[in-house]
């Protein structure tokens, strides 16, 4: 069937990178795999790329369900976080590509295909904001001359 929309999983490669992500004991190591592949000028790498791209965004704040009939079925557990920072230079490498080189049929596609891998890319590269570590109990204000006195209303 081949390919059949613009998701991460609309093809046949992606699909059955997803199953053998459910069926693997050490679904890091497809992941990391998959995210080194995309120097290579061959659009089924990038597709098994964008797949991998979109299950570590997935567990991002933003990020969106993975399909629910082509995407992975198994819950990953918990992947390291250079794995997210890994996923956003690879889409990186494929959104800089000349267009007419992703080997779609028209430029709609294209446009509806490059906007999810910037949606992707969003996602990953996005950092929660940091909170100031809070206060340690030894770190607590000191009363101050100013503060001593009597209050008045």
């Amino acid at each position: 069937m081949g390919t059949w929309g613009t998701g991460p999983f609309d093809n046949d490669l992606a699909a059955d990178y997803a199953l053998l992500l459910d069926q693997s004991g050490v679904p890091e190591v497809l992941l990391r795999h998959a995210l080194s592949e995309p120097c290579s000028t061959s659009i089924e790498n990038w597709e098994v790329t964008v797949a991998a791209a979109a299950v570590i965004a997935s567990s991002c704040p933003g990020g969106e369900p993975l399909h629910p009939v082509y995407g992975p079925q198994k819950p990953l557990r918990p992947l390291p976080h250079d794995l997210r920072d890994l996923a956003a230079a690879a889409l990186v490498t494929i959104l800089t590509r000349p267009s007419q080189s992703y080997g779609w049929v028209s430029e709609q596609l294209v446009t509806r295909w490059l906007s999810s891998l910037a949606q992707l890319h969003g996602v990953l590269a996005a950092r929660p904001p940091q909170l100031p570590p809070a206060p340690s109990p030894a770190c607590r204000p000191t009363q101050t001359a100013f503060d001593s006195g009597p209050r008045r209303r």
